[in-house]
């Protein structure tokens, strides 16, 4: 059953100084902002998106699979012609997380089946996030003008460069709150700038209420966003704003069961 909840505003983070808006066809979709009112994005530094040695193709990498059905999910048709493409169909299977209180620890979502996503790459392929089918897997919420994203990206790449992720980790990035009035649209092109070869699911967008599906129901709170998924299909852990190097490396080794 889809579940495209929409969820109250968080409390202000040091790191969300505001909530951004976007608007579809007249109405406000909210957009979760983990950068300074006052800030753009970094532009995205071009990069290789060729895998290096050792890591698999996008396409076969946990996540995205040929075998695996597309969402039920559509469209809507009444989104602006720039967000063609940008905006994804997204299927949300389960109940919806709470809303991350920036307390890693205490976290109430810890232990809660993670909803599953069916969804889209820019591609058109179907990409899915389902730890109790696929494995464990790190999901990452992404949006394209966020500087603090931009900055986290590069952290994970470097570590993916550096064989730093335990095998057998699945990581797969959510696209969400396109924004053609800020840095580095479109992300589908923003994506490839980046060097980023991991799966990504374009997010969807629910008109009626007013909210992205994606973080709706993994209870976002900022950007970038992470969520570790254990093999069993449940949440591990979940962190906003960036983690850098070795705090990345430290919770996969600490909170998830490799």
């Amino acid at each position: 059953m889809t579940h495209p909840v929409r969820r109250p505003q968080p409390p202000e983070r040091a790191f969300v100084r505001r909530a951004a808006s976007l608007l579809f066809a007249g109405l406000a979709v909210v957009s979760l902002g983990a950068c300074d009112s006052d800030t753009s994005a970094d532009s995205a530094d071009t990069a290789t998106t060729d895998a290096p040695n050792g890591t698999a193709d996008p396409a076969d990498t946990g996540g995205s699979s040929s075998d695996i059905s597309g969402p039920t999910a559509t469209v809507p048709t009444d989104i602006p012609d720039e967000l063609v493409g940008e905006i994804g169909a997204l299927d949300v299977i389960g109940d919806v997380l709470p809303v991350y209180e920036d307390d890693i620890a205490t976290d109430p979502a810890i232990g809660l089946a993670a909803p599953v996503l069916i969804g889209t790459g820019f591609d058109g392929n179907p990409v899915r996030v389902d730890a109790a089918a696929d494995g464990p897997t790190m999901l990452v919420y992404l949006a394209h003008w966020c500087p603090h994203c931009n900055a986290e990206v590069r952290v994970i790449n470097g570590l993916r460069d550096a064989g730093a992720f335990p095998e057998g980790l699945n990581i797969i990035a959510v696209s969400t709150a396109p924004s053609p009035d800020r840095a580095n649209f479109p992300p589908s092109q923003w994506v490839d700038d980046m060097g980023w070869t991991y799966p990504v699911i374009v997010d969807g967008v629910d008109l009626a209420a007013g909210a992205y599906l994606g973080p709706t129901a993994y209870g976002l709170d900022g950007f970038p966003f992470v969520t570790l998924i254990d093999g069993d299909g449940t949440v591990a852990a979940r962190w906003s704003g960036e983690a850098g190097a070795d705090k990345i490396v430290e919770r996969i080794s600490t909170y998830l069961e490799m």
